[in-house]
């Protein structure tokens, strides 16, 4: 049975699934004995506090893992103080529990949730009016419901990831958001309602979502084929591997000079003949050091490498499941544009080079977005 929430009226309810009994004046003090309970939540908030040191003040997340949904919407005074609170909230989570947290925005947020977990069983929930903020979680007038039903706090939980634009923001992308802010506020008075940017910046450096197809490359990226696998350890469906990693690293036998930050890798399977996912290249080259090739042998053979964000998960996780071969898309491509090439150096198809041994092919922008196309449309079923 739910029960009410407020922070002007005292209470207390058994938890069943962890035989406690929990007492509370208001959010907060419910929210902080339930974090001290749990080894899992997730916090869904659009609204966030400035300062994670203040409001876990009371309570110890060593050995917990912290998820939070939150927003980023380009608009209003918020878009110069959210991209703060989420690196504050981040860098806060991995100073006490060794780990950056899983942080994703949806931008069309509103709802307030907050789900704990004990030995992978969710056992408690709140959805509520109130925001994760002092404010919210203490002062104001809110409103809210506890639940304990353990199949309507996973359906909450999978609705909420179901809702998101952007998963796993790391460091270094919040870091980009907070740059924007910080300059353009010293520009801009708090009341107009200016666009910095933050859309273009989640566009170009952020990992979607398996939902969100929106990503929309920079019109000068160039495309390249990235091959993946070597034929004494070919990658086949039948390994059932997924490529589910939001930010990943991709090695190069030879250094990529020509690959550019933004430019668009297809990954494709030696072995299994089909792609695997697609990326934006997200930094320069870089050369693993003497003692990486020295204590590692792939890194001898592939000495350099990127960091790129994967722009499929929608089928990265399940590609085995309907694999798409790419001799069967170069085909169904040259059928459509008989006219135009697969490869940039004008041949119908890259497998040539591949055989060569070359670890990544230029292919032209229209087989590069064909490809693109594919794989957005991707139904594992």
């Amino acid at each position: 049975m739910p029960h009410i929430i407020t922070n002007s009226v005292e209470a207390e309810v058994q938890i069943i699934n962890i035989n406690k009994v929990i007492s509370w004046k208001n959010h907060k003090e419910l929210f902080l004995s339930l974090i001290e309970e749990c080894d899992e939540c997730l916090l869904v908030s659009p609204f966030l506090t400035s300062d994670f040191s203040l409001l876990f003040s009371h309570v110890s997340l060593v050995g917990k893992t912290v998820e939070l949904i939150s927003t980023c919407a380009p608009r209003g005074d918020d878009q110069f103080v959210k991209p703060l609170s989420l690196r504050n909230f981040g860098e806060y989570i991995q100073r006490i529990t060794g780990v950056w947290p899983a942080i994703g925005l949806d931008q069309k947020l509103h709802s307030k949730v907050y789900i704990f977990r004990k030995n992978n069983h969710p056992f408690a929930g709140i959805v509520t009016s109130a925001n994760l903020t002092e404010s919210g979680l203490a002062k104001n007038n809110e409103t809210g419901i506890l639940i304990q039903s353990e199949e309507a706090l996973v359906e909450l939980e999978v609705l909420c990831r179901n809702g998101l634009d952007y998963v796993n923001l790391a460091e270094w992308q919040l870091d980009k958001l907070c740059t924007a802010a910080e300059i353009l506020s010293r520009n801009h008075k708090p009341s107009e309602n200016h666009d910095i940017g933050l859309k273009s910046i989640l566009n170009k450096y952020a990992t979607p979502s398996a939902g969100n197809r929106s990503t929309v490359l920079r019109p000068e990226a160039k495309y390249y084929i990235k091959v993946s696998g070597v034929s004494d350890r070919p990658i086949l469906p039948e390994q059932r591997q997924p490529i589910d990693e939001p930010h990943c690293i991709l090695t190069f036998a030879k250094e990529p000079k020509g690959i550019s930050l933004g430019d668009c890798l297809l990954e494709v399977a030696v072995g299994g003949a089909c792609f695997l996912s697609y990326y934006a290249c997200a930094s320069a080259v870089w050369e693993f050091s003497d003692e990486e090739k020295r204590n590692n042998s792939d890194n001898q053979r592939w000495p350099y490498y990127i960091y790129a964000n994967n722009l499929s998960l929608n089928y990265g996780p399940t590609w085995f499941e309907n694999p798409l071969h790419y001799d069967d898309v170069v085909s169904d491509f040259n059928r459509e544009y008989p006219s135009t090439s697969v490869t940039a150096a004008g041949s119908e198809h890259f497998k040539g080079a591949m055989q060569m041994g070359h670890s990544y092919i230029r292919v032209t922008s229209e087989f590069g977005e064909f490809v693109r196309k594919r794989i957005d449309k991707y139904n594992s079923k």
